[in-house]
């Protein structure tokens, strides 16, 4: 089975059995009802070697880093904020200088996101893993899920996508803060951040919501990086559709509130790309020509 295989059969085998449990598998997060006000957020991600990572070409500061990143970029998809975190580890040997660096790089995150790291577990592994619990919370009023979008939405995007294995990887910006920015001035319909690719992860919003979706190429925003390694404007489409990795925001926004969108929030470019449509199909419009897409992106049993 593939991954979406896989993960459709584990769904369909787990039992929801709490009252207070708003969203379970499926989404960025499970949300949980906390108060009146808020739901708590809940996530975890992990980074294994040689799979997500190799050794030899990145730091330990740089791992543990992203390690917390990855996940405070689900957070932010789902219009929240980081609260805590717990870190849970596997060394070949107990090196003090990788688990510094390591530390270094989630203090980082922690002390500019204001969340705490409050445990986890360490064990001897043949290979480096690390698998981080997060919890965060949002206001009731600001969740935003993946399963929302209607036909006549806008789909945007921020940053830029493509080649992020070249390096964007390795100092990626979890968008909590343009993500909370978004929610409070935005009346967003749905919401995901980019980890596997464009086309993976705007098909996992339209088979949420049952609809179908149209992108324009000429308006896909590309990395500097995915034209330097590309032949052509095609290729480097073809890197910001299914390299992954990007962690950048795509939301769809019903077309009578798209004026609400800034071009940049702080320094980050908010680009249109495309809307929804109510036939189930996906399509890149590029030249006029309008053809059919799947799912190129990033498949860990693919």
């Amino acid at each position: 089975m593939n991954e979406e295989k896989i993960l459709k059969f584990i769904k369909s085998k787990l039992k929801i059995r709490r009252k207070d449990v708003i969203v379970g598998p499926g989404d960025d997060t499970a949300v949980l009802r906390y108060d009146k006000k808020y739901y708590l957020l809940a996530t975890t991600d992990c980074l294994v070697e040689d799979v997500h990572f190799r050794k030899k070409e990145i730091s330990y500061y740089q791992l543990g880093r992203k390690a917390i990143a990855v996940n405070l970029s689900d957070i932010a998809a789902m219009g929240g904020f980081p609260l805590y975190a717990l870190v849970s580890a596997g060394f070949p040997e107990g090196k003090k200088e990788m688990i510094d660096g390591i530390l270094k790089g989630m203090e980082e995150l922690a002390e500019e996101f204001k969340f705490d790291i409050v445990g986890g577990n360490l064990t001897k592994s043949q290979f480096i893993f690390i698998d981080i619990f997060m919890v965060g919370k949002v206001e009731k009023k600001y969740l935003k899920l993946r399963n929302g979008a209607k036909p006549g939405d806008l789909i945007f995007v921020t940053g830029k996508l493509g080649a992020s294995q070249l390096k964007k990887h390795l100092f990626l910006r979890p968008r909590i803060n343009e993500a909370r920015r978004l929610v409070k001035k935005v009346k967003i319909s749905a919401m995901i951040d980019i980890s596997d690719g464009l086309s993976s992860d705007l098909i996992r919003i339209a088979k949420e919501s049952n609809v179908g979706f149209e992108i324009y190429s000429d308006k896909i925003p590309v990395s500097e990086d995915a034209v330097k390694i590309s032949k052509n404007r095609e290729e480097a489409i073809l890197h910001a559709l299914s390299d992954g990795e990007d962690y950048e925001l795509l939301f769809t926004v019903p077309e009578k509130y798209s004026a609400n969108i800034p071009e940049k929030i702080f320094s980050t470019p908010v680009t249109f790309i495309g809307r929804i449509i109510s036939e189930k199909s996906y399509y890149l419009i590029e030249n006029g020509k309008k053809r059919k897409i799947g799912s190129m992106g990033f498949n860990h049993f693919g």
